[in-house]
Parts: structure tokens; sequence; C-alpha cells
């Protein structure tokens, strides 16, 4: 990790609006068969934005009501006579939910800390506010391609993406986006978030390369579960194993009933079973031991999670131990995760980190001249702090996951994430 490191300052309320004109410039090397390094480290806090470490960082702020604006194509004197790449952020600075204002304020914050550990003057951010609405995103992005933006970094929900896409297309700018819905991925949109899909096909490999090859389901009857229930189906259907049954129950009630049901489906089968449970917090700390009382033998069933489980306030419960899930590469992350709490006092959220990779993306590409659909598709791909990942053509991310054990001590990294894609794409 670089030691160039800003100094940052709070705005005194979230309702202050932030107008940043940001500056950097790629210092990662070229395109070469291993992935590109896209930034010098390795995804909620109060509203943050960075002081210059130099006098060719600029960072303006206005108080109108209500909006976080760009620049309205505002090339600053320094910049004149540069071949100048601009990228639009477009986040929901102005939600109606503080969670969400706080999200994007902390994607904003891992945007500016891409840019200045890449440092330079030819490179520019338009912030813009979203408010987490289609309409309003989509007028953005027009603004955007009028102020001459090159790649479009956002929008967050899913709703937003295909009118930001529509606005964009003509003029072939690439739109980055940090939803984990695929079903809005593609037509020259790329979604950087750490997708369930990709997680369950990690874990449920590494689980058929060390026998386990039948599985089962149970989890929350939400979007989420559903999604994950529907790639592990997916998966075993592409690969020729088992899935023996699936358990749903509300999220806001009791799981027993579904417990028990599942726990005799999997007492009938012979084979070992993966019982995949993408869940979280203490729901999960309710479940996993109900499922031993209900007379799961955990030498013939392994517990099998996704990144929910990278939380240490469940890896000490008894009935988890062996278990096993998909989480982003820890060796890639520890450094990012270490500097954005020195800087900022917070830790960062898992999609600040995913905004800190799309920024150093479009960054590197600027260096490279490569701010193109071609370059956001790169095979080779890229190691960001998230990790190596690369984008389909569908517009959905592959990535190098590692798998952890949760243990007595802890949970312990047992394969880590591959450093380099096989050639030609996926």
């Amino acid at each position: 990790m670089t030691s160039r490191l800003p100094s940052l300052s709070k705005f005194t309320a979230p309702s202050l609006v932030l107008v940043c004109l940001l500056l950097a410039n790629a210092c990662a090397s070229a395109p070469t068969r291993p992935p590109v390094s896209i930034g010098s480290g390795q995804a909620r806090v109060d509203p943050v934005t960075g002081q210059p470490l130099a006098p060719d960082a600029i960072i303006a702020e206005e108080t109108t009501q209500g909006s976080v604006r760009g620049d309205g194509g505002l090339t600053p004197p320094f910049m004149v006579g540069k071949d100048v790449k601009r990228a639009a952020v477009l986040l929901p600075f102005s939600h109606p939910a503080a969670n969400v204002r706080a999200e994007a304020e902390a994607m904003l914050a891992g945007i500016e800390l891409a840019l200045f550990e890449n440092g330079g003057t030819d490179f520019l951010i338009l912030p813009k506010d979203t408010g987490g609405r289609a309409s309003t995103a989509e007028a953005r992005a027009d603004e955007a391609v009028k102020e001459g933006a090159d790649i479009i970094l956002g929008p967050l929900f899913g709703t937003e993406v295909t009118p930001v896409k529509d606005a964009v297309n003509r003029d072939q700018i690439p739109v980055i986006a940090f939803s984990n819905d695929r079903l809005v991925a593609g037509g020259g949109g790329y979604l950087a978030s750490v997708m369930p899909e990709e997680e369950v096909v990690r874990i449920m490999g590494y689980a058929a390369s060390r026998g386990t090859r039948t599985f089962a389901f149970l989890g929350p009857d939400t979007a989420y579960g559903r999604q994950v229930e529907t790639a592990m189906r997916a998966e075993a259907a592409k690969n020729g194993w088992s899935v023996i049954g699936a358990g749903f129950y509300d999220p806001s009630s009791s799981a027993s009933s579904e417990v028990s049901r599942v726990a005799s489906l999997i007492k009938s089968e012979r084979s070992q079973v993966g019982l995949l449970i993408p869940e979280r917090g203490t729901k999960l700390l309710s479940i996993a031991p109900l499922l031993v009382v209900n007379g799961i033998d955990p030498g013939r069933t392994r517990f099998l999670g996704t990144s929910l489980w990278d939380d240490a306030a469940i890896w000490r419960e008894p009935a988890l131990a062996g278990a096993l899930y998909s989480a982003v590469d820890p060796d890639n992350m520890t450094t990012f995760k270490d500097t954005y709490k020195r800087i900022y006092g917070r830790a960062p959220t898992d999609l600040a980190a995913a905004a800190y990779d799309a920024a150093a993306l479009a960054i590197t590409l600027a260096s490279e001249n490569n701010m193109k659909h071609g370059g956001v598709t790169d095979p080779d791909g890229f190691m960001g702090v998230n990790g190596l990942f690369r984008f389909r053509l569908d517009g959905t991310s592959e990535r190098g996951l590692a798998i952890k054990e949760i243990r007595q001590s802890g949970a312990s990294m047992v394969e880590k994430g591959v450093t380099r894609f096989p050639p030609g794409g996926s």
C-alpha cells in the first residue's frame, strides 16, 4: 500500500451538497497475461470528502438543498490542454433512508481513496445524486453524457440500471453498476458487486472437489434466499450433482419447522450432504444448533455458507465447527480495510470496496486510453481489493473467491482465490 494518503474531513451534516472535482491517474501497468493490478491495496460511514494532497487536487462544496451534482462540464484551469478523462458517479446521496445515504457516502469515500492513492492530474469524477429513483438516475446519466463522461460508476439499485444504460448506450459509454441483480446486467452494463451466484458456484465446487456432490438448501424466503437457491440448483444441474430438497422460512419468525423438515431429508440420504444456508447473525446462530438437535450428523453433513458468514460473531458456535463458506480473499482486502479505517475512522462496507475497485479500474483504463467496453471486458481480468475479477460479455462478473473454514480459533482460509483466470474469457 502506498504511503501517499489524503487528509480527510467530515461534513457537518449529511444534507450538505458535495460537488467534488477529484483527480487521479492510474499507476498500474499496461495489460499483460497476468491480470492488471488496479489498486495499491486490497463491499456506511458519515459523509466524508478528501482534502487535497497537492495543489492539483480540487474539492468544492455547495449548499444547494437536497442534491449532489457534478461540475457542469467545468474543466479546472490546470487541466486545460490535457486529455482529461471523466467518470460520472451516480449514487443515491439524498435517498429517504438514512442507511442508504450512508452507504452512498461510504462508496464515494472508497472512490476518493482510489483516486488519491493513484494520484495524477488528468482524471475527473462527477458525483451525481440519483435519489434512488430510476427517472432521476436517467436524468443524471443524460447530464453526464453532456458533460463529457467517459464511463459511469453506478447506479446502486437494479431499477436504476436499465434507464442509465439506455441513456448512455448511443454514446457507447460503459456503465459499471453496483446492483447484484443479474437480470439488469448486459447491454453495456457491468455489475461490480460480488454476486451471490459466484459465491454459490465457488463453495459448491470446493465441496464437490472434497467428495460432496449431494446438496440441500435452507434459507430465508426472501429475494436473496431465492436467488441463492436458484443458483444452487443451476450449478448442480450443470455438473450432474444432486439436490434433495430446499426449505424456506419466514425471516421474521422461527425456522424450526423447516429445519425439522430439511433435517429429515438429509437423514434419509446415504451420501454426504452439503447443506447451503445463506443466513447471517443471530438467525444463523439459532438455526445451526437446531439442526444438530434434529439429528443432523456433522460427520455426514457439511454446512456451507456465503460471504454472510464472514462475521466473527458467529464463529464460536460449536455447531458451525468445520463449516465452509466462500468469501473475498482476505489477503487482498486487509490493507484496504486498514487504510480506509485509519482515514475515515470506520470500517468500509462491502460496497465501499466494490466502489474502490470500480474507480481504480476506470483510472487504469483511462491511463491506457481504453475506457471502452472492450477495455472493461479484458479477459485477463483485474486484481483489486476484492481480489481477482473480470467482466463477462453478459455484464456479470467472475471472481477469484477464497474458501474459509470455521474452526475453534476462528475462520481460517483453506483455499485461496485464483490469481489468474484461464485464457479465453468466460
